[in-house]
């Protein structure tokens, strides 16, 4: 349905004449890239068992303690820290988008929310949250920042660099060639979803 919705979207506002190959296609490529996300996130549940200790930070920072606490890192000294995070609203089908900025004490500098439509998946409005956020990022002539996200597949797509020919892997794409343009020093962390709460 989304994909009949893009193109009838591009009909009428850019005069793009779609075929149905196309849109058949493009919903085929989203359906498949859906169902990758569902599959990585069964199995993420599983590797994390109760006796675990928590998943790991990049510096190897544990990131719970056994009672499964959630404590927010402060960014290293001299950095910034920008939790980014989308929210999907199926009644006003809008999606929106929450930045902040943190210093390296952990003070608040910057916040931002943004929201566009229509509704889309998941893990495209997790995608252009971190679009969004880097752009943001460069306007504001920042460096050293350390994004967190709280979708895993946009992490990993980030650090393991992984080819997708979907819309995610497009916008996910330019995120990066923009990344490596423009914020050379910087990098995107996954962080669990109770941690990632924007400006609290």
């Amino acid at each position: 349905m989304w994909s009949i919705w893009k193109s009838r979207n591009l009909k009428l506002w850019q005069h793009v004449s779609e075929s149905t190959v196309t849109i058949l296609e493009r919903a085929k490529h989203l359906l498949e890239g859906w169902r990758k996300a569902n599959r990585k996130q069964g199995l993420l549940g599983q590797v994390y068992s109760p006796a675990s200790t928590g998943p790991q930070t990049h510096d190897g920072q544990n990131m719970d303690n056994r009672y499964g606490n959630i404590r927010r890192r402060k960014p290293r000294s001299g950095r910034f820290k920008f939790n980014v995070d989308a929210s999907f609203s199926t009644s006003s089908n809008k999606v929106g988008i929450g930045m902040c900025i943190r210093d390296s004490e952990g003070n608040h500098v910057r916040s931002k929310t943004m929201w566009f439509s229509p509704l889309c998946l998941v893990d495209i409005g997790e995608a252009l949250g971190l679009y969004h956020a880097t752009w943001w990022i460069n306007e504001l002539q920042l460096t050293n920042v350390d994004f967190e996200v709280d979708s895993k597949i946009v992490a990993d797509y980030v650090n393991k660099v992984r080819e997708d020919n979907t819309e995610f892997g497009s916008i996910m794409d330019n995120t990066i060639q923009f990344c490596n343009i423009f914020l050379t020093n910087s990098h995107v962390e996954f962080i669990r979803r109770q941690s990632n709460e924007i400006c609290s």
